[in-house]
């Protein structure tokens, strides 16, 4: 694969992105007062976060950089889950945490992330990405994960703001975090979940986008579901009674979105083959 010269500066960033990101999650896990401020749920949430942030994705951020940067197409596409991970994950870090220490290093980690993934763009070969899958590729079986994945995200968020705006009250789970909004919902709302939905749709339609955001949102739903796996745990040691069931449903979800994912690529493999 040839990278323009910008894109190969896109994939270069990744290796101060991952020094930041282990200061950040470093701090978070061993420095006491970057959390001092948010409620005990919150900050157990956060640290579950961190680890998972140290211990997967910035191994998978270095790896990813590195292969893409040797050629690999299906590196590239990992690479670039793991950006819209950290844009994901950062929003929330950088505008919904109380200021702490640890600010200037979340805004530079949501800047090099989201600079790095739109470098990474104009090197894209999204009709090359969609010729290397063949007739094995699960399209359908993806499509509908994704599109399951997309409603069900939109009907938990609804099923609790519109009563709440109904009744003229803030819903509970704002109340127990301490925050004035729920910056996850309005994430998910806003961006995960149509980003889902369309691209279960141009799956469907085997349309060459399609074939680039489908990878791009399953590596996205494992490292998501590894981290609410990784809060669920903490949860649990915590003492919280819901951690043991975030465990368990997060990472059986983890698992199934690896599996179809690596069934996805394998599919690919096989039709450039």
């Amino acid at each position: 694969m040839n990278y323009t010269e910008f894109s190969r500066w896109a994939l270069w960033l990744s290796f101060p992105l991952a020094v930041l990101l282990a200061v950040s999650s470093l701090a978070g896990l061993l420095v006491p007062s970057i959390y001092a401020r948010e409620t005990r749920l919150v900050a157990t949430l956060n640290t579950g976060g961190d680890a998972l942030n140290l211990i997967v994705v910035v191994p998978v951020l270095i790896a990813g950089a590195v292969l893409a940067l040797r050629g690999s197409l299906w590196a590239l596409l990992v690479w670039m889950s793991a950006l819209v991970y950290l844009l994901y994950d950062y929003i929330y870090y950088a505008l919904s945490l109380h200021f702490n220490a640890m600010f200037l290093v979340y805004c530079a980690i949501l800047g090099l992330s989201f600079y790095a993934l739109v470098g990474s763009v104009p090197a894209l070969p999204v009709q090359e990405v969609a010729q290397h899958f063949g007739p094995r590729a699960p399209v359908r079986t993806t499509a509908a994960v994704l599109l399951l994945m997309g409603l069900g995200t939109i009907f938990h968020w609804l099923s609790e703001s519109i009563p709440a705006l109904l009744a003229g009250r803030v819903p509970q789970t704002i109340l127990d975090a301490g925050q004035s909004t729920e910056a996850v919902a309005v994430l998910d709302l806003a961006f995960g979940a149509p980003a889902s939905i369309i691209a279960a749709i141009l799956l469907l339609w085997r349309k060459p986008l399609g074939f680039v955001l489908g990878p791009v949102l399953l590596t996205f739903l494992v490292l998501s579901s590894l981290g609410l796996a990784s809060m669920g745990t903490l949860m649990a040691i915590r003492g919280f009674k819901t951690g043991f069931g975030l465990f368990a449903v997060s990472l059986g979800l983890a698992v199934g979105s690896a599996v179809l994912l690596a069934l996805f690529l394998r599919g690919g493999r096989e039709a450039q083959a």
